[in-house]
């Protein structure tokens, strides 16, 4: 006597499937990221201001996208790496540069792509004959976040107290 066995495997088969799926949860919501990217952005802030005092304007340069803009008062935008190179060269060529931010609030969006970052600057610069001057001012920075994880700046600009 022969039997039909495919109604048997079709039931299997089946069992099979609503196991798995019962089993199987549901995707959550992306988890939020967006205090441990505000402290990845506060590191990165510090570390270029650092990067900056010591004159090392390559490590100045790694805090930034490939394709950033620079938007300084009274200027034309400063727009690509290489265009930024040069502003920061002339930036840091100076004597003695202190930088000190205050106030800086983070923003990252819910995506957790971008951030922005807004508050008061003050730099303290040191001319070749000696002669200190002290500018003070809000900044305004948009970072994007990398593939690898880490921030860099995509949009830089400031704005003088004076």
């Amino acid at each position: 006597m022969r039997t039909n066995r495919a109604p048997s495997l079709v039931v299997a088969a089946s069992f099979a499937v609503a196991l798995i799926a019962g089993c199987s949860q549901a995707p959550g919501p992306p988890m939020d990221t967006r205090k441990a990217d505000e402290a990845a952005i506060t590191a990165a802030g510090v570390a270029l201001a650092q990067a900056a005092e010591a004159k090392d304007l390559d490590k100045c340069m790694s805090f930034y996208v490939d394709d950033p803009v620079l938007f300084v008062p009274g200027e034309r935008a400063v727009i690509g790496k290489d265009a930024v190179r040069q502003a920061f060269a002339g930036f840091l060529g100076v004597q003695t540069l202190k930088l000190e931010t205050s106030g800086l609030i983070i923003d990252v969006a819910q995506s957790g792509d971008l951030a922005f970052e807004r508050g008061s600057y003050s730099n303290t610069i040191t001319d070749a004959k000696g002669k200190t001057t002290t500018e003070t001012g809000k900044l305004a920075l948009v970072w994007k976040k990398q593939a690898d994880g880490s921030w860099k700046i995509a949009a830089d600009t400031n704005a003088s107290d004076q």
